[in-house]
């Protein structure tokens, strides 16, 4: 038996059902089915305008806005009197920064049906979105970043901002630099790129902010880029020739400052610094490698003033702090030492060679606090022996008070000269004394008193001179006529002064 059934045909489905279908979709959030049956309506009957209306829509809650507003100009064009057209274009061009164009959507809607308060109240979103971008740019305009950045918050606030218009993002990476915030410059200028990789103006932004950030080799890099997508773009032209020749200027000075050639790596710091005044970064390492260079010369004052410069520029700049308390160290101001190890260590407390410079720091503050025999003889931590008796000798002949007789200053310089001497000259409490231990009767201390054993420093003199004090002076070589005025016979102990009292400190 032969097979006689037939083939029935399914009837095909219009174009109105196909839409019927995806206004469902809509409604129930699926977007992404509804546009595909919007496109498979349009495909079927082309000329139907409420096809791309409300295929628009379903691509705005994808936040595809460009592609949306396609479709509401292909709906206004073959029907001039579909008002959600206007509308639906106007609130695309709007997410899209294309203010104009969403002007003139809007005021086509409203011209339609002015009384509709749906237009109505997107046309005033518009109306603040335009006030507060003037603002922007007023603000920008004078240097009020702040502000600034505050009224492009607000702009955004009404747009869909995680499609924020393209030439707003680069207002933020704009603001965001002149508040020096270099982080979130830097995080913006990226994801712009990230964005559009051939948008000149995008790479522009990077270019700016590595500048900023004192990263010339890539600021010159982004530059050229820029360059590449646009040949014309004078501002990274300008800013190209700017970054090398402050980046040149830096190289000379590293070079030469290896070279030790400091006099010409002094220069080209200098040079480099007179560049740009505004650049915030580059200039904090710019002056701190000047104070490098000024504290090899051993010109400690001014490589501080550059340390301040540096930090002043960029506080965070953890280098300087170094160097600078190693400047102070130099200059014995170790309490303004102490505190920037302290800042070294609180930012690296795993650092080892910051905690020693700390401990080192502390311990010249503690021997700091009491009296510094050395400063009193006049000499430096690393003095001799030899040094340290040439400079007793020359002192405690200088001070001695039969030859300042009535002068109560010179004596009591007499008496810390000999205390001076007594500690540095006696090797076990010099090793004491620069160890910074506290020495026996207090003198670690502050205002503590000084137990000198019962030392008379006529002994310490008689010592020194061999002789029987100031008064036995007469036939000492460069003392001729019988010692000071004042003094006494030959051969007797002198007194200090003209009481004939012997002075003991004690």
């Amino acid at each position: 038996m032969s097979d006689t059934s037939m083939d029935i045909d399914t009837p095909p489905v219009s174009a109105e059902e196909i839409k019927n279908q995806a206004n469902q979709q809509y409604k129930d959030g699926n977007y992404r089915e509804a546009v595909e049956l919007y496109s498979k309506a349009i495909e079927l009957s082309p000329k139907t305008p409420t096809y791309y209306s409300n295929r628009a829509a379903a691509l705005m809650m994808l936040s595809k806005y460009k592609e949306a507003a396609s479709d509401c100009r292909v709906a206004t064009e073959l029907d001039p009197e579909n008002t959600k057209a206007y509308a639906r274009g106007g609130k695309c061009h709007l997410y899209l920064g294309n203010l104009e164009a969403a002007t003139r959507q809007y005021e086509i809607a409203l011209q339609k049906e002015p009384n509709n308060p749906q237009f109505q109240k997107e046309h005033n979103t518009l109306l603040h979105v335009k006030h507060y971008l003037q603002q922007v740019e007023m603000y920008m305009k004078n240097n009020q970043w702040g502000l600034a950045r505050n009224s492009l918050d607000r702009a955004i606030s009404f747009v869909d901002s995680s499609q924020t218009p393209y030439k707003w993002r680069l207002w933020e990476g704009e603001c965001a630099l002149g508040q020096k915030n270099y982080s979130e410059a830097s995080r913006i200028a990226s994801n712009i790129v990230r964005m559009d990789t051939k948008n000149p103006d995008g790479v522009y932004l990077r270019a700016r902010v590595l500048y900023s950030q004192g990263d010339n080799a890539n600021a010159v890099a982004h530059c050229l880029e820029a360059l590449r997508c646009d040949p014309d773009f004078t501002q990274a032209r300008t800013l190209l020739k700017k970054a090398r020749a402050i980046e040149a200027q830096k190289e000379s000075g590293n070079a030469a400052f290896k070279a030790n050639n400091l006099q010409e790596a002094y220069d080209a710091y200098t040079a480099a610094l007179a560049m740009d005044e505004e650049n915030s970064a580059m200039n904090a390492k710019l002056y701190s490698n000047r104070a490098a260079v000024l504290q090899k010369l051993k010109q400690f004052e001014d490589a501080l003033k550059d340390c301040d410069k540096a930090l002043e520029l960029d506080p965070d700049f953890i280098k300087v702090y170094s160097r600078r308390a190693a400047c102070y160290m130099e200059l014995e101001q170790y309490e303004e030492a102490v505190r920037d190890y302290k800042k070294l260590t609180e930012s690296d407390g795993s650092n080892r060679e910051y905690i020693n410079l700390l401990r080192k720091a502390e311990l010249e503050y503690k021997k700091s606090l009491r009296k510094d025999y050395y400063k009193v003889l006049e000499l430096s931590k690393s003095a001799t022996d030899s040094e340290i008796k040439k400079a007793y000798r020359k002192l405690a002949l200088q001070y001695h008070p039969d030859k300042n007789a009535g002068d109560d200053k010179a004596e009591a310089r007499f008496k810390e000269i000999g205390e001076a001497y007594t500690i540095l000259s006696d090797p076990q409490k010099k090793a004491r004394f620069d160890s910074g231990a506290d020495m026996d009767g207090g003198m670690g201390g502050m205002g503590g008193g000084f137990d000198s054993g019962g030392v008379d420093i006529n002994d310490v003199f008689t010592q020194m001179f061999g002789m029987g004090g100031m008064g036995g002076m007469g036939g000492q070589q460069g003392f001729p006529g019988g010692g000071f005025p004042g003094g006494g016979g030959g051969g007797r102990r002198s007194g200090f002064g003209q009481g004939g009292h012997s002075f003991h400190f004690g």
